[in-house]
């Protein structure tokens, strides 16, 4: 009995000196964080909105010999929102993580009683409601999310804009650890609030443009609200690149946006989804004088187009190929779908290829059910045409996010 004693005393000495070695070791790591963090706020952005200067290194080593992919959560929130702060235009001086939170308090980012919030690892719903709440975003749902309950507004708005996806089975879990790829995905994206907070972006273009099956907020307003963008949005739902008696044509919208003197930094153009059964595909033409190209055809139409636009302003221009769907036959979709490409690069636009460079194809009746809208003229049964904010946030608005943020980069930093 004296032995048992003797070893349960022994046992319980040593877990006494193992709690203390870790919790020595943790105040360690907080230090050397807490310092980088102070050091951190001397450092300023670039203008191209590159990576913040001297901010915690997301695979800081110290942090992976705890969890590789889960943060250590009070020094962790001090550099998110001090990250965050900085995206949202202001240049702020931080002396260290207090000063951090109370300016994050000051500004209603974090609610007064944030100490609860400190001691507990960085989730998805903590970093969606301090996102949501810097940013401004009125609440928003992709309408597919099951298991946000009514009053997640915060963790289903940051599913609108694409900055957490739902998964193959659309759910997402507030409650789980932001993982290091997920903090470099954030990290990226405050990058793009930061560089294109303030600027102007024009958009001309068709039902995918306007946001047929999101309530009229497409590809153009989703991206302006995300990143604080001034939007003026000309697209109209079924109109085509060339003439046509039926409809209404794109080069029209350019040359309204021309008389109204709209102010453009940024650029975005789709179109020739319903030029595939209300117009021909014609001809691509050798030179750069449009003035008298005939717009009657798709190319003639978008040429003239581009042409209009590389006249009357100096921006970035980036042009959407939609995606797979059911509409027309698969050889029209391919042939208008390329020839956009080949006119866009002719003239000197970024492009984004949804049609080969993501999986959604809305001819399948799961994906269609998934990613498209339910539309009333349909008995509610979902179009397998107009992408739902579901859609728009998974395939759409990350390939458009990049293409702009390279192109816009590349023309402030030719080579």
């Amino acid at each position: 009995m004296h032995r048992l004693k003797l070893a349960k005393g022994k046992l319980a000495k040593k877990k006494k000196h193992v709690i203390i070695i870790a919790i020595a070791l943790i105040l360690t790591v907080q230090v050397i964080c807490l310092c980088c963090v102070s050091v951190a706020s001397a450092g300023e952005h670039s203008a191209a909105g590159s990576e913040s200067a001297g901010t915690v290194p997301v695979k800081d080593e110290y942090v992976e010999v705890f969890n590789e992919k889960a943060y250590i959560s009070s020094l962790t929130l001090a550099v998110w929102l001090k990250d965050l702060m900085d995206a949202t235009g202001e240049r702020l001086s931080y002396t260290g993580t207090d000063t951090i939170y109370e300016e994050a308090v000051k500004r209603g980012i974090l609610s007064e009683d944030y100490q609860n919030s400190l001691y507990t690892p960085l989730d998805r719903d903590l970093v969606c409601m301090t996102l949501c709440r810097a940013m401004d975003y009125s609440p928003h749902s992709t309408d597919f999310i099951k298991d946000i309950s009514a009053d997640s507004d915060y963790m289903a708005t940051a599913a609108y804009y694409g900055y957490f996806l739902p998964n193959d089975k659309c759910r997402i879990s507030p409650e789980a650890l932001i993982t290091n790829e997920e903090y470099e995905h954030l990290r990226g994206e405050l990058n793009r609030c930061r560089m294109f907070r303030g600027k102007s972006l024009l958009a001309f273009g068709d039902s995918i443009m306007y946001g047929t099956g999101n309530n009229g907020s497409g590809i153009a307003r989703m991206i302006a609200e995300k990143y604080g963008m001034e939007l003026t949005d000309y697209s109209v739902p079924g109109e085509t690149m060339g003439v046509s008696k039926r409809r209404g044509h794109i080069p029209d919208q350019i040359r309204k946006a021309v008389k109204e003197k709209a102010q453009a930094d940024i650029i975005l153009i789709n179109g020739g989804t319903n030029d595939m059964f209300l117009t021909s595909l014609g001809k691509l033409t050798r030179g750069y004088d449009m003035s008298k190209v005939s717009e009657d055809t798709f190319t003639g139409g978008f040429e003239r187009a581009m042409w209009l636009i590389k006249q009357n302003w100096d921006a970035t221009v980036v042009y959407v190929r939609s995606h797979n769907m059911d509409l027309g036959t698969p050889e029209n979709e391919k042939k208008f779908g390329e020839r956009g490409l080949d006119i866009a690069e002719k003239w000197g636009a970024a492009t984004v290829d949804i049609y080969n460079d993501t999986d959604l194809n809305t001819e399948d009746p799961d994906q269609c059910e998934l990613y498209t809208y339910p539309n009333p003229k349909l008995g509610y049964t979902c179009d397998s045409i107009h992408p739902s904010a579901f859609g728009y946030a998974k395939f759409y608005l990350p390939l458009v996010s990049e293409a702009m943020t390279v192109s816009y980069t590349d023309s402030i930093f030719p080579e």
